[in-house]
């Protein structure tokens, strides 16, 4: 498809950087320009790349690409490196909250890529909670290609535990009868780990519940007061007369919690869009389950999946080839792209590629549209000295989980995170 607005808007915003500086800031049309890519992952995301190159070049044939792959650890120190120094690279690809930390390290040194999107002729494709977890401060940072979402699991195959329409974990009080009946069977009735990124699960039950700034607002001031009853709420289901949760969890890395899992063991649990088509399998040990929303914590409140992060690129200010690397950003969303995303990476933005028929019975959830997406609650790159104020965060819920007194543990900690921003504000 010509991306005929476009083409126009960057032909004349070429043509008048030409006049104003004596020389043109892109190759002619007719003059091979190579888009260099840096991204995390393996060779298997490289397929995506080469469909994006393959759509661009029906309309730029002298544009070409060249991805280069680094594990995680390089990638982060490389790209900020690049940004801040050296150069080097048009555009990088990892997840939007890993890019938003290096835009902050570098003091915004990633494009706002808001005038490319408002020119994409794909853009309604792309949800206000994709925008939310890829933008900072009001600009796009990162042009979202695909998501991580999480449904509730329920495991359907335990002795002793019913599982129909009535008892489904719909609602708070059907999640905390559901879980204890699991435990009465002789198995945690719920799990997710504690020992890293303790807030995960507060954003999972509340944001998909359909708050949002459940700690923290943009302001910024600590919501935990105001939100006192939902922390307390899930806080309950670890530690209190009722609790149900595995109690390892506080200990428990991912690949421990993981483990669990898949040797069938636990009630209820996390499912993401990247787990779900291999928890299907046969031999995965996880069993028999069914994925669902995440209950609704109070009357009146909406019930859906929640939007962990957006996969996506971002162009450094200090790209080389700018006007090149906006071109490709316009394909990412075009169809066989967006196929090539959901085979390689298990995710999409354009849902309407997918062949429902062709999903695994519980991958199916993550592609109907007729689901709310709730995104997390995240300021990641919103404020300078926000890893303090996480890290006081996570150290509060972990202490209000094993404290005798959750209530007043949650208030010291909506005390201490407001101390945080009053000292750096």
């Amino acid at each position: 498809m010509k991306k005929t607005i476009l083409i126009m808007l960057i032909a004349l915003t070429t043509m008048i950087s030409a006049f104003a500086q004596g020389s043109a800031e892109t190759a002619p049309k007719d003059k091979k320009t190579v888009i260099t890519i840096w991204y995390e992952g393996s060779d298997a995301r490289l397929p995506f790349f080469k469909a994006v190159e393959a759509e661009m070049q029906k309309d730029y044939p002298n544009y070409e690409i060249n991805a280069v792959t680094f594990d995680n650890a390089t990638f982060m120190t490389k790209v900020l490196q690049s940004v801040t120094a050296t150069g080097g690279v048009d555009l990088v690809f990892n997840d939007a909250s890993r890019i938003l930390k290096i835009n902050q390290q570098s003091g915004n040194g990633f494009e706002d890529l808001t005038s490319v999107f408002d020119s994409d002729s794909n853009k309604q494709k792309v949800t206000k909670a994709d925008l939310k977890l890829s933008s900072s401060n009001g600009k796009l940072i990162v042009y979202p290609v695909n998501r991580s979402i999480a449904a509730l699991g329920v495991k359907t195959d335990v002795e002793g535990v019913e599982i129909n329409d009535n008892t489904l974990p719909n609602t708070w009080n059907n999640f905390k009868a559901l879980g204890n009946q699991f435990k009465n069977a002789g198995i945690p009735g719920f799990t997710m780990h504690l020992g890293t990124d303790p807030g995960q699960i507060f954003n999972l039950f509340m944001c998909g519940s359909s708050l949002g700034d459940i700690w923290l607002n943009n302001e910024p001031v600590s919501q935990i007061e105001n939100n006192l009853d939902y922390f307390k709420a899930i806080t309950e289901i670890y530690n209190g007369k009722d609790a149900f949760w595995d109690q390892d969890a506080t200990s428990e890395s991912f690949a421990e919690m993981y483990t669990k899992i898949q040797s069938g063991s636990v009630g209820m649990f996390r499912v993401g869009n990247w787990n779900a088509g291999n928890w299907d399998k046969k031999d995965s040990g996880v069993g028999e389950y069914v994925t669902t929303t995440w209950p609704k914590m109070k009357n009146g409140l909406e019930s859906g999946l929640v939007l962990l992060n957006t996969r996506g690129l971002a162009m450094p200010k200090n790209a080389e080839n700018k006007e090149a690397a906006k071109v490709f950003l316009t394909y990412l969303l075009e169809k066989k792209p967006q196929i090539v995303s959901f085979e390689t990476m298990g995710s999409c933005i354009d849902t309407s590629v997918v062949d429902s028929s062709l999903l695994s019975k519980n991958q199916k959830i993550f592609f109907d549209s007729s689901i709310t997406l709730f995104p997390i609650d995240t300021y990641v790159a919103e404020y300078s000295y926000y890893p303090e104020m996480l890290e006081v965060y996570e150290k509060g819920l972990t202490k209000a989980l094993n404290s005798s007194d959750i209530k007043s543990a949650l208030l010291d900690l909506n005390k201490n995170i407001n101390k945080v921003i009053s000292e750096n504000k």
